[in-house]
């Protein structure tokens, strides 16, 4: 079967099913994390440029801190994928060694207009599920080839998303996929200038749905450009992991982790290790004589070393480890270029080494694990490995960390009625409001108190 014609009908059965109970919350839990991500990411500077490039419309979407203004949908979808993806905080699947929130949550915020809860949760799963899929097709092979993940898989899991919200029928949604293969794009040499990085996200996004809706104006698609064209292109060969492969849940957002960090997800069994040493051991700074962390070999290869901005601290597994020492913290704030003045912490992090290991290596992507082994000056080791960094499924982030996270990243901007109207999306029963009058809290006027 085409690639296109599977993933279509993927869709269409994902969009009969009706979630509830648990499986709802977690399809709530991911969209509040993505908008408490996005809460941070529309603080730089990029995103505000690239917000004043959107034509302004009478009807539309806002994106954060709009206030009244309103863009055309796919406009508003790149907004949003860029302050999600711009904050270094949102979700991620090991599988497909992507970020699903940025690209699908901005899809369905962006064609929410008149919508139930039902249609949204639907529409989230079935983005989440084909745009998974199609990374963990060449996951680990994209990256190595120097293409983002993220970034190329990202128009699929917008269009699949955009194409339920649509009410497209089959023959719509395959030419959707189809379409959106020709608005793939992301390579990895551009997180050497992160600020700007989330751009190929956010453009994907756009791309995606714009060819749903070219797609619904009656436009077709090649059938088998995927078999052809995307798959030649980026792997230069068939796909490693055939489409229909059973994910490892059910479903690919339930697979999917949460951060509770910022930063790489790289960086984060590392920064677990440690913090499990220094619950069982005090060790300040000036009793550190070395720090030796082995991991698995992309996160060592996507390492960027020299620290120019804090796009480059998402990055640094060293910085992450002298960040927790010195600091005592692994929040936003701890990546702040600003510490890169701090002595003591520059000094832990060239005590700090990075090599690959090869059994971690052999476990990934199923396992992203880490082992540090910290030398005391006294001549002391005390070492940790971690399997599953906190936030995967088989070490989930509690409900009470999820919502503490959204209320510090959006507490500073909005008002407590405001912030309670948000998380009301938890209520699976029932938010407080409709999804685009709840969006739209997120698009007030804000700015930080």
């Amino acid at each position: 079967m085409e690639s296109s014609r599977y993933l279509s009908s993927l869709v269409h059965r994902i969009g009969s099913t009706r979630f509830e109970g648990a499986d709802c919350l977690v399809i709530r839990q991911h969209l509040l994390d993505a908008i408490a991500a996005a809460f941070l990411g529309c603080r730089e500077k990029p995103f505000s440029d690239l917000a004043r490039l959107c034509p302004r419309t009478a009807a539309g979407c806002g994106w954060p801190g709009s206030g009244p203004e309103r863009v055309h949908p796919v406009d508003a979808a790149m907004l949003w994928s860029f302050a999600i993806h711009a904050s270094v905080f949102e979700d991620g699947s090991r599988e497909g060694a992507c970020h699903p929130a940025a690209v699908v949550v901005p899809a369905a915020i962006a064609l929410s207009e008149g919508k139930s809860w039902e249609a949204v949760d639907q529409a989230l799963v079935a983005g989440y599920d084909v745009m998974v899929r199609m990374a963990r097709s060449g996951n680990p092979a994209f990256t190595r080839r120097g293409f983002h993940p993220t970034a190329i898989a990202a128009p699929f899991g917008a269009a699949a998303t955009a194409s339920l919200l649509l009410g497209h029928d089959l023959p719509t949604t395959q030419s959707s996929l189809c379409l959106a293969a020709m608005g793939c794009a992301g390579l990895m040499s551009s997180f050497r200038c992160g600020e700007t990085q989330p751009l190929q996200v956010a453009w994907s996004v756009r791309n995606g749905l714009a060819a749903a809706m070219m797609a619904g104006a009656g436009h077709s698609g090649y059938p088998r450009i995927m078999e052809e064209g995307f798959y030649p292109a980026y792997l230069g060969d068939h796909p490693r992991l055939p489409l229909d492969t059973p994910l490892q849940y059910e479903y690919a957002i339930q697979g999917s982790y949460l951060k509770p960090y910022p930063g790489c997800r790289h960086l984060h069994p590392s920064i677990d290790a440690l913090v499990e040493i220094l619950a069982a051991v005090r060790l300040s700074p000036d009793r550190v004589d070395r720090v030796k962390v082995r991991t698995y070999r992309i996160a060592v290869e996507t390492e960027i070393d020299a620290l120019a901005r804090r796009g480059d601290a998402y990055f640094n597994i060293p910085y992450a480890i002298a960040a927790r020492l010195v600091l005592g913290r692994s929040d936003w704030d701890s990546f702040d270029q600003k510490h890169f003045a701090n002595e003591s912490l520059m000094e832990v992090m060239k005590k700090v080494s990075v090599q690959a290991d090869p059994e971690l290596d052999s476990l990934y992507p199923h396992q992203r694990g880490s082992i540090v082994e910290v030398y005391a000056v006294d001549g002391s080791m005390h070492a940790a490995r971690v399997k599953f960094p906190l936030g995967e499924p088989e070490n989930p982030l509690p409900d009470s960390f999820i919502r503490d996270k959204f209320r510090r990243a959006a507490g500073v901007f909005l008002s407590k009625e405001d912030l309670d109207r948000l998380e009301s999306v938890l209520q699976v029963s029932g938010p407080l409001d409709q999804p685009r009058s709840l969006f739209d809290i997120a698009c007030r006027n804000i700015q930080p108190r």
